[in-house]
Parts: C-alpha cells; structure tokens; sequence
C-alpha cells in the first residue's frame, strides 16, 4: 500500500508490463505505469521525507523508483543487474531508506 494525497492506494504488477495503483474504495485503477519493457515482477513501496515512492522490478533488468503523485516518469533507474530482476524490498538504516533487490545474476544489490 501506499498513501497518495490522503489516500490509501493499492500497487500491483504483472507479466503484462504495467506497475498499476488502485483505489481501495471502487477498485479502480487510478494510475498505470508502463516503463518496463518486459514482465514486472515485484513492487514495494517507502516513505522518504513524507513523500511516497513506488518500486519496481522486472525481467528487463531494471529497477524503476516512481512518485505516484507524479505519475509515469521514473525518477530512477539504477543499472547494476545483468539479467532479469526478481525481487525488491526496502529497509532502513542509520535514518535512510536503501532499497534491495536480487536478479537472475546471482546476486544482490543495495541502492
């Protein structure tokens, strides 16, 4: 979940390249993000300074950090994965929020 504007919102992903947020209440979805070139296949969310952030990832290789009051643009794509991208987390440390993922490389990145 995320809070946008007041509002709880939902994110999901899927195999049909899109990062959608939806609102709990209708059920509708209220943004569609399309950036990935191939299948999304985890999202999380954080809060940095009180403001939302959306992450994604996907069999591209990439991983896609939105504002979702802002609505398609990415605000970052990190490059670090050699192949597809499985999985993202978020934790904190000494105050700051580092986003985790792990890929079909073999490895796992701290951004």
């Amino acid at each position: 979940t995320v809070v946008v504007n007041g509002e709880v919102r939902v994110v999901s992903c899927g195999d049909d390249r899109t990062v959608r947020v939806w609102a709990i209440e209708g059920g509708d979805a209220l943004q569609v993000l399309r950036v990935h070139t191939y299948g999304v296949k985890g999202v999380t969310t954080f809060v940095v300074h009180d403001d939302a952030r959306v992450v994604s990832c996907g069999d591209d290789g990439t991983i896609c950090i939105w504002d979702p009051r802002a609505g398609s643009d990415a605000l970052v794509v990190p490059e670090g994965h050699s192949g597809a991208v499985h999985g993202v987390a978020t934790f904190v440390a000494n105050e700051d929020t580092r986003v985790v993922s792990c890929g079909s490389d073999g490895t796992v990145r701290v951004w």
